[in-house]
C-alpha cells in the first residue's frame, strides 16, 4: 500500500485562502487514506486545535489519521515561505512565541516576522522551504544560505499544479534541491478538501483582491487540482 503525508494544507484560518474547515481537511484525508495531514495554516497555528480535535474522534471509531502540528510563516523581508513543523514539546513552545513576536508588530488579526525573528526560534524545528511562482538567481541562493543555516532540518518543497510547464519546474527544484542540500518533498499545495469547493475558493480570492469574477483573471486558480489527492494518485503524480 502507498502511504502518503499531506504536508502543505491550508484552512479556512489562513483568512480568504483556505476554503475548507480544518477538520474538513482531516476527514477528506481520512477518507482517501493518507497517513497524516498537516495543517499549515499562515502566520497562525488557529486551525490547529480543530484539526486535532477532528483527529481523535476519528480515530476514536477505529481509524487512524495523524493531523500534524503544523505552520505557514510568510516574511515581511522577502525570505521565502517555510512549512515549520516543531519536533517536541519545547520546539512548539519556541513557536508560539515566534508567532508572538510578529503579531506585537502588527494591528489584531496580522503578523510581521523576518528571517532572524525565525532563527532565534528555530531550535527544534523541521522546515519545508516553499518555492515561489518564478525561480531565479536570488532564490537559489536563499536556498542555499538556508539549507547551511539549518543543515539537516531543512526540505524543499514541490508541488504539481497541471500547468504547462510542471516537469521543467520539478526537474528545476530537483536540480536546486541538490546544490542546496535541502532534499525535495512532494506535496500537493492543499487550498480546499475536495474539487467542488473550488468556486468558494475563486469566491474568497475576489474578496481578498477586491475584484469581481469576471475581472480576477490570472488571480484565479487555473483549475480545480487544489484539493487533496489520495497517495496512489501522489505517487502517480
Amino acid at each position: 500500500m502507498t502511504r502518503y503525508a499531506e504536508l502543505q494544507a491550508v484552512s479556512n484560518f489562513s483568512f480568504l485562502r483556505g476554503a475548507s474547515h480544518p477538520g474538513e481537511l482531516v476527514a477528506g484525508a481520512n477518507v482517501l487514506g493518507m497517513a497524516a495531514v498537516g495543517i499549515c495554516d499562515r502566520n497562525s497555528l488557529a486551525g490547529v486545535v480543530r484539526a486535532w480535535s477532528a483527529m481523535n474522534e476519528l480515530n476514536e471509531g477505529g481509524s487512524k489519521i495523524r493531523a500534524l502540528t503544523g505552520c505557514r510563516l510568510d516574511f515581511a523581508d522577502g525570505s521565502p515561505s517555510l512549512l515549520v513543523y516543531p519536533s517536541d514539546r519545547e520546539a512548539y513552545g519556541r513557536l508560539t512565541r515566534l508567532l508572538t513576536v510578529g503579531q506585537l508588530r502588527e494591528k489584531k488579526g496580522a503578523c510581521e516576522l523576518r528571517w532572524t525573528d525565525f532563527l532565534d526560534h528555530s531550535e527544534g524545528q523541521l522546515a519545508l522551504v516553499v518555492p515561489p511562482d518564478h525561480l531565479d538567481e536570488r532564490f537559489e541562493r536563499d536556498l542555499v544560505r538556508i539549507g547551511g543555516e539549518l543543515s539537516g532540518s531543512v526540505w524543499l518543497a514541490a508541488a504539481r499544479r497541471y500547468g504547462p510547464r510542471d516537469v521543467k519546474r520539478l526537474s528545476q527544484l530537483s536540480a536546486l534541491a541538490e546544490r542546496s542540500g535541502a532534499p525535495m518533498v512532494a506535496v500537493n499545495d492543499v487550498l480546499y478538501h475536495g474539487p467542488e469547493r473550488r468556486m468558494l475558493q475563486d469566491v474568497l480570492t475576489c474578496i481578498r483582491e477586491t475584484c469581481t469574477i469576471q475581472e480576477a483573471g490570472l488571480r484565479l486558480q487555473a483549475n480545480a487540482e487544489r484539493h487533496l489527492k489520495s497517495p496512489e494518485e501522489m505517487a502517480r503524480l
